[in-house]
């Protein structure tokens, strides 16, 4: 469990992953990786080290469909470990309220 926290605090720790996770949040819905890269300005092989960070951490899951890979939020994991995913995706720089 300490290794896993490790993964999900450094996971946590990068502005970019921090965004993704509040642009997939706010979406509602799981989304493509196209959809993603349509929003971020950032090379497909940077966006997948990313997702594989978030996925490492469990934060992020991801379902395939032929050569689509989709991308939603693992609520019940974080929430098995009393994280509030709303509170991750309000936070604002500077802000130690989690």
């Amino acid at each position: 469990m300490g290794r896993q926290m490790v993964k999900l605090f450094k996971a946590l720790s990068d502005d970019t992953r921090i965004n993704i996770i509040k642009h997939i949040f706010t979406n509602g819905r799981e989304l493509s990786c196209q959809e993603l890269l349509d929003k971020f300005p950032l090379s497909q092989p940077t966006l997948s080290h990313h997702f594989n960070k978030l996925i490492d951490a469990n934060i992020l899951k991801v379902r395939k469909e032929g050569a689509s890979h989709f991308y939603s939020i693992d609520n019940q994991y974080l929430k098995n470990l009393g994280i509030d995913i709303q509170k991750i995706v309000n936070l604002k720089k500077g802000d130690e309220s989690i």
